[in-house]
C-alpha cells in the first residue's frame, strides 16, 4: 500500500512506508533526494541517500492512534548509539533503526516548538512472524517519529560498535549543547528541519537554527573522516537537504527567536551559507550552488552604509526603528558614523558575513560582490580602529576588568580595589551604553572587545565569539586590520583568568569557552607560536571538565579552514581519555592530544600514523620513548608531513 493510501488509515507497515509510489513534491541535492506525501492525518518526509539507505520522518498532525506494523520477524535492541536497532531473522530483509523514541510536540503557526514530551506507547504486539507498535497522538499535539532503513547489514556493525571518536563529545555553536552519540542528531533534526536545543528567550520556544545545522555538519564531517562510517555522510546530506528545504523564496532563512514576526538572524543565515559552501566544495552540486547564489544575494542586500563603508546587520529588526521596537531589547537611537539609528553596529555578525561572501567569491568565481566586500573591509578597519576618549576608557575598563576576574583572583585584591570592583559591577557597566553612544568605541584599551555599540546590554560572554571571528577574519583577509588588536584581546582573555570566570557565570553563559577553543584553533593554523597550542590544550581541558565537548573544527574537516581536497585521514587515538585537535595545513599537520584523565595514558590507535610524527611534550622536548605516554592532565604535540 503506497503512502497516499493512508488518508483514513491508522495502520501502516514498514515495508509500505518505505515504498511510496508517488509524492506531492521532491527536493534533489547532494546526491540524495527528499520526497513528501501527506494524508488527512499524517505527513511523510522520505530521504533517499543511496540504494541502501532511507530515512523517513512521520508526523501525526491530528489526534489519532497510529499502529506501526513490522511484517517480518525482527529483534529490536537498545543501542549506545541511540534508539533501537531492528535486526531481521532473515538476512535478506533490511535493517531498521529508530534513533529516538517518538515525541509529542506543540508547534505554533511558524512551526516553532512550544512544548514537547515523550509520546505514549499505547500498545505493543509481538507475534512469531510480525509485531506492531501502537502510538497515541492526543488532541492539541503532533507526534513525530523517525525511522531509518538500511539494506546493507554493515551499518548494523557501524552502529553497534562505537569507537572513542564516535563517543568524543562535540560542542554545538547554536545551542551551546553537546553532541555525544549518533542518535543525538534527532534531538535537532525534527521532521526534516534543524532546530536549536534551547527554548529561546523571551518567548520560550524552540526555533530553527542553521547555526546548529552548520555545527552538526562540521562534526559529522570530522567523524566520517575519523571513523570511515557511512552513516555520518548520510547525516551530512540529510542536513544539507533540511537547510535547502527551509530557504525562503527570497533566499533567506527566517527564525523568529525574538518576536512572533519570524525575523531573520543573519548570523544563522550565514551559517547556512558556510554549510552549503562546505558541501559545494566537496561535491560541486548544482542544486547546492543555486541555493548558495540565492542566499548570498539575500544577505548582500542587508547592510547599512556608514560614512566609512558598508556594515552588515545582525538581524532584520535592525532594518528600521519600528522593527527594533518590536524586539526585546532596550536600545539607543543614534547615527554615529553615519549609520541608520536602528543599526546596533554588532561586530561578530558583520565579520562573519564579510567572511562568508568573500569565501563564496573564491569558491564560485562570482565577483559581483567585490566592491561591497571592499567597502565592508574599510568599515571594519575604521570601527576596529576607533580609539576615542582614552582618558576615559583606560580607567573605566581597568575598573570593569576587575569584574572579569575569577573569584579566587578577586579575593586577593586589596580592599579599596574590591570596592572599585563593586562600583564597576553595580554602576559603571550600566552606564557603559551611554558612554559608548557619546564616545563610540568597541575595542577597549585593556583588550576587551565589546559586542555592539547601541544596545543596553552587557555581553561578557561575547568576548570569545569576537575573538573567534577576528581570528577567522585575519585568515580570510590577511593584512586588512591591525592584528595587534586580536593578539591583545587573546592575551587579555587568557591572562586575566576570564576563561575561569566564565565557569562561575550562570549556566547559560558558560558556553564562551567553546568559542575560545574555536578561536585558538584558527589562530594555531595562522601562527606557529607554541603559546597558542598551550592555550588550546588548557581550553580543551576546560571544555571537557564543563561537559561541553570539543569544538567541531578540531577533527580537521572545517572546510573554511582547510578545503575538502586538502583534508586527509589523520591518526586517530583509540583512548577515550584523550581529546584531539587536528591542526592541518597544506604542508602538513599537527596533532594535539590532551589527556583529560587523572592517570598517565599509554596511547593506542584506531588509525595508526601513516607518516613519521615528531612528538613534543609541554616543555617542547622531543619524545623518543615507546610506547607513547601522556601524563595526567597534560598534552603532547605531534608534527607530521602531509601524506
Amino acid at each position: 500500500m503506497p503512502l497516499n493510501s493512508f488518508d483514513m488509515a491508522t495502520t501502516a507497515s514498514l515495508t509500505d512506508l518505505f515504498s511510496p509510489t508517488s509524492s506531492d513534491s521532491a527536493l534533489l541535492a547532494a546526491d540524495c533526494t527528499r520526497s513528501y506525501a501527506k494524508t488527512e492525518k499524517i505527513d511523510f518526509t522520505l530521504d533517499q541517500f543511496s540504494h541502501s539507505a532511507q530515512c523517513l520522518f512521520i508526523r501525526l498532525s491530528k489526534p489519532a492512534i497510529f499502529i506501526l506494523r513490522c511484517d517480518k520477524a525482527y529483534t529490536f535492541t537498545q543501542l549506545d548509539a541511540g534508539g533501537y536497532l531492528g535486526i531481521p531473522d532473515d538476512n535478506n530483509e533490511p535493517i531498521y533503526w529508530l534513533p529516538a523514541l517518538p515525541v509529542l510536540r506543540v508547534i505554533n503557526n511558524d512551526k516553532s516548538i512550544t512544548e514537547e514530551k515523550a509520546a505514549t506507547i499505547s500498545g505493543f504486539a509481538l507475534q512469531f512472524d510480525h509485531s506492531s507498535l501502537q502510538l497515541l497522538c492526543p488532541e492539541h499535539f503532533i507526534l513525530d517519529l523517525t525511522i531509518w532503513k538500511f539494506t546493507t547489514h554493515n551499518i548494523s556493525q557501524q552502529l553497534n560498535i562505537l569507537s572513542a571518536a564516535d563517543k568524543q563529545k562535540s560542542f554545538l555553536w547554536g545551542s551551546h549543547g553537546c553532541l555525544a552519540k549518533p542518535g543525538d542528531l534527532y534531538r535537532h533534526l525534527i521532521n526534516g528541519a534543524v532546530y536549536d536545543l534551547r527554548y529561546s528567550w523571551p518567548h520560550n520556544k524552540k526555533c530553527f537554527s542553521e547555526n546548529e545545522a552548520h555545527a552538526l555538519y562540521t562534526a559529522y564531517s570530522g567523524l566520517e573522516k575519523a571513523t570511515e562510517k557511512t552513516f555520518y555522510r548520510f547525516f551530512q546530506q540529510q542536513i544539507v537537504l533540511s537547510v535547502i528545504q527551509r530557504q525562503a523564496n527570497d533566499g533567506g532563512w527566517y527564525h523568529g527567536m525574538w518576536t512572533d514576526e519570524t525575523e531573520c538572524h543573519y548570523r544563522l543565515h550565514t551559517s547556512a551559507l558556510h554549510l552549503l559552501m562546505d558541501e559545494f566544495d566537496r561535491t560541486a552540486c548544482p542544486q547546492v550552488k543555486t541555493a548558495l547564489e540565492r542566499g548570498v544575494a539575500f544577505i548582500a542586500k542587508h547592510h547599512d552604509q556608514l560614512a566609512c563603508g558598508a556594515w552588515f546587520l545582525h538581524d532584520s529588526l535592525e532594518l528600521n526603528d519600528t522593527a527594533m521596537n518590536s524586539g526585546p531589547f532596550q536600545w539607543i537611537s543614534n547615527s554615529t558614523l553615519g549609520k541608520r539609528p536602528s543599526n546596533m553596529l554588532v561586530l561578530n555578525t558583520h565579520l562573519d558575513t564579510s567572511i562568508a561572501i568573500n569565501r563564496y567569491q573564491a569558491l564560485t568565481g562570482d565577483q559581483q560582490y567585490r566592491q561591497l566586500i571592499q567597502s565592508a573591509l574599510a568599515s571594519t578597519r575604521h570601527v576596529l580602529g576607533l580609539a576615542s576618549a582614552n582618558w576615559l576608557y583606560k580607567p573605566l575598563f581597568w575598573a570593569i576588568g576587575l569584574t572579569m576576574l575569577p573569584t579566587k583572583k578577586a579575593r586577593e585584591l586589596a580592599a579599596p580595589v574590591r570596592a572599585i570592583k563593586r562600583i564597576a559591577a553595580n554602576f559603571l557597566i550600566k552606564k557603559l551604553p551611554d558612554i559608548k553612544a557619546r564616545f563610540p568605541r568597541l575595542v577597549m584599551p585593556n583588550g576587551y572587545i565589546d559586542r555592539e555599540l547601541s544596545l543596553r546590554t552587557w555581553a561578557l560572554d561575547y568576548q570569545t565569539i569576537n575573538i573567534m571571528d577576528l581570528a577567522r577574519y585575519a585568515r580570510a583577509f590577511p593584512g586588512e586590520f591591525d592584528e595587534d588588536i586580536l593578539d591583545k584581546a587573546m592575551a587579555f582573555t587568557h591572562d586575566t583568568g576570564l576563561i575561569q570566570r566564565y565557569r562561575e557565570l550562570p549556566p547559560g553563559k558558560r558556553y564562551a569557552t567553546g568559542f575560545w577553543v574555536e578561536a585558538l584553533y584558527h589562530r594555531c593554523l595562522a601562527k606557529d607560536a607554541l603559546i597558542y597550542r598551550e592555550w588550546l590544550a588548557e581550553a580543551m581541558l576546560e571544555c571537557h571538565d564543563l561537559g561541553f565537548g570539543m569544538a567541531p573544527s578540531l577533527l580537521g574537516t572545517n572546510s573554511e579552514a582547510i578545503p575538502f581536497a586538502q583534508q586527509r585521514a589523520y591518526p586517530v587515538p583509540a583512548n577515550p581519555e584523550l581529546n584531539i585537535a587536528v591542526l592541518a595545513r597544506p604542508e602538513g599537520f599537527e596533532l594535539l592530544m590532551v589527556n583529560h584523565s587523572e592517570s598517565a595514558i599509554e596511547v593506542h590507535w584506531d588509525r595508526k600514523p601513516e607518516v613519521p610524527i615528531t612528538w613534543r611534550n609541554t616543555t617542547c622536548q622531543a619524545i623518543t620513548t615507546s610506547p607513547l605516554q601522556i601524563p595526567p592532565r597534560q598534552w603532547l604535540l605531534g608534527t607530521g608531513k602531509a601524506s
